[in-house]
């Protein structure tokens, strides 16, 4: 009996700051509170906030509803995981019904198509902070109404990592900030390089081919048994899109610029030096059998099931695949580099990543705005990167992960990380690319001009890419 009696003032003592918010909160929504004003009872008057995400950590984004809740308790923040595939028909059904969540979670390549379902940032929001004081059964509670200055364009270009501000800053306003920012690295298992006597990753791409030769196996009817690379292919390949573009803006090609498609500038005149040509010769290369660094075709797997299963030398990949591929390949022998640059002096990377934003339709705006502003704050966003694994957005944080060898070349290509969509339908964009590739790799018609071709081919999924933006 005394046992329990113990147990029950332990639990008391934990649940006395939350019970007394009930009680008061209750009180609130009936007859008030004595001690509160009209306006300081309606500050505080109970809320709910949803919220959707796909693939941001829940674990962690619950830890922060928790936080958030101890400094504003009359706000409740209920988290939802969502799957890739069904958010957008979710989502579009939800704001129809008028059942839509609060606050969502909007890849940077979904933004611009998001925008006008979402709120853009004010300059401040109107909140109220809630102290309670005194015994448990003589509660005093303290309502202070709270201006809260959002972070300010200047604020964002100052404190984030470039890309950022060129990526949620529209027609003036800021449609969502970032907890995360990723970017591509190069994954290789060091037993096949072992295997293969290469006895440091490569630095450079003139190294990489090497080791793609080196590291691929054909057997004798063809059949690639182990991959040196999964490149050259847009149906199989994860990131295929984002890969091709890093080949474009590292060969000096402007993808998009002031609202159009600029890779196939020039190619009415165009030379087999054209730099979107060399780019997809690049890659492509990889998928054709008479080529040196043959080591993919369509007929694989994913790549990333292929380089899981152990049976291909490199992946490219973001640092968000890490923890996966760890959880799923414990025994694989692991190891991270930064992505080779064609000029070691103009170094570039792509970026992929998301912003938390807020649903134009959402009731309590001022709160959700708020919360973003709560969850992106310097302590809050080192707390997130480093649960996920995942490089930080902000630039006063990047040296020190650049120490963390686990994450280093991921953070290394992150100041000069580039968006290379900025269009409404990122899936049909891809889709472009993915077929421009497809269409590359076909045999040449007899007779036919495999420049004019080609060129063809370029200017067909800019002008199906360019009908996107």
């Amino acid at each position: 009996m005394i046992q329990v009696l113990h147990k029950f003032i332990r639990c008391m003592r934990h649940t006395t700051f939350s019970f007394a918010i009930i009680c008061c909160l209750v009180l609130f929504s009936g007859f008030g509170c004595k001690g509160l004003s009209q306006q300081e009872q309606a500050s505080i008057s109970p809320i709910t906030l949803t919220y959707w995400t796909v693939f941001d950590d829940v674990d962690q984004l619950k830890k922060f509803a928790d936080a958030y809740k101890q400094i504003r308790p009359y706000v409740t923040i209920t988290v939802r995981q969502v799957r890739y595939d069904e958010f957008d028909t979710l989502f579009t059904n939800a704001l129809a019904d008028d059942i839509g969540p609060d606050i969502i979670s909007t890849h940077i390549h979904w933004l611009r198509e998001y925008a006008p379902r979402l709120d853009p940032m004010p300059s401040s929001v109107n909140v109220a902070d809630v102290v309670v004081s005194g015994s448990q059964f003589s509660q005093t509670v303290s309502v202070t109404p709270q201006t809260v200055v959002m972070p300010s364009i200047r604020g964002i270009e100052s404190n984030f990592v470039g890309t950022v501000s060129e990526d949620v800053i529209l027609r003036g306003s800021i449609f969502g900030l970032p907890l995360a920012l990723d970017t591509l690295g190069l994954y290789y298992n060091k037993t096949i390089l072992d295997t293969a006597g290469i006895p440091e990753p490569p630095k450079t791409w003139d190294e990489f081919l090497e080791a793609v030769k080196e590291t691929t196996r054909i057997n004798a009817v063809g059949d690639i048994v182990q991959s040196g690379v999964a490149l050259g292919t847009g149906n199989n390949i994860e990131n295929a899109s984002d890969i091709f573009a890093l080949l474009l803006l590292q060969n000096g090609v402007r993808i998009m610029q002031e609202g159009a498609v600029t890779f196939a500038s020039g190619m009415e005149k165009v030379t087999v030096s054209h730099p979107t040509l060399e780019a997809l010769r690049f890659y492509t290369d990889f998928a054709r059998p008479t080529k040196e660094v043959y080591s993919w075709n369509e007929k694989q797997d994913s790549a990333l099931t292929v380089f899981i299963r152990g049976r291909s030398a490199f992946y490219f990949g973001f640092a968000f695949d890490y923890n996966r591929i760890r959880s799923l390949a414990p025994q694989l022998d692991l190891g991270v580099i930064p992505i080779p640059q064609l000029n070691e002096s103009a170094p570039v990377n792509v970026a992929n990543y998301w912003v938390e934003s807020v649903v134009k339709k959402s009731q309590h705006k001022d709160e959700a705005w708020d919360f973003i502003r709560f969850m992106t704050t310097p302590e809050n966003i080192a707390a997130y990167t480093a649960a996920t694994h995942q490089p930080s957005p902000l630039r006063s944080q990047v040296a020190a992960q650049q120490q963390n060898s686990d994450i280093a070349p991921f953070v290394s290509g992150i100041l000069t990380a580039k968006n290379w969509y900025l269009g409404r339908n990122v899936i049909k964009a891809k889709d472009a690319l993915s077929q421009l590739m497809t269409n590359y790799l076909l045999p040449y018609a007899d007779g036919q001009s495999q420049l004019k071709r080609d060129a063809q081919y370029v200017i067909n999924a800019a002008t199906l890419i360019q009908q996107t933006l």
